[in-house]
């Protein structure tokens, strides 16, 4: 079961090991905005038509709104990342001073009362939340980027791999209780 969770686990956490590569571009974006803004120029590139996502040009704006998509994206999904290896905050003062067992009963409460009921509600109106944003074609409306439906779709993708992620983490400590061992022991 342990060697399942984990492959379920790191599955689940793939796409915070992905999007954490944004960083690269997100630097980049950063130091052309800033030194866009310095220079006084809005617009960067300029073309004929309209190119999805991007609209009919490249703009300061446009780097601004994809800077913003980064952070969001890095959030949500390294928030299951984060969860996967542990390292999410916690009632720390409260987890340390408990026995082994107490730690694990806590977690499981946890995760049964907060955190998989609020990522399915969350899942749930942000699944319509991101249909809006596809059905009325939400975009920037100064000039930026085009698609706001990418960053709101990444909103119930997220809280649904942190859901299965937290229900894997129930099974797991409730598997724990009953074999006397402790998550993440072989």
């Amino acid at each position: 079961m342990t060697k399942f969770s984990d492959r379920l686990l790191d599955l689940f956490s793939l796409p915070g090991r992905w999007v954490g590569w944004l960083v690269l571009p997100l630097f980049v974006s950063v130091i052309v905005t800033v030194a866009s803004a310095r220079l006084g120029v809005n617009t960067l590139i300029d073309w004929p038509g309209r190119i999805p996502v991007l609209g009919a040009r490249l703009t300061v704006n446009s780097l601004i709104d994809f800077q913003w998509y980064v952070f969001a994206i890095l959030v949500l999904f390294g928030g299951v990342y984060a969860l996967r290896d542990d390292r999410h905050v916690s009632v720390d003062f409260l987890h340390v001073l408990a026995p082994p067992r107490l730690q694990i009963m806590l977690r499981l409460l946890g995760d049964l009362i907060f955190l998989i009921p609020f990522c399915l509600i969350i899942t749930y109106y942000g699944y319509f939340f991101a249909l809006t944003a596809w059905n009325t074609g939400e975009g920037s409306p100064h000039g930026g980027l085009q698609s706001r439906w990418i960053v709101k779709a990444c909103i119930p993708l997220a809280f649904g791999l942190l859901a299965l992620t937290g229900v894997v983490r129930v099974i797991t400590g409730v598997t724990a209780l009953f074999t006397r061992r402790q998550p993440g022991q072989g």
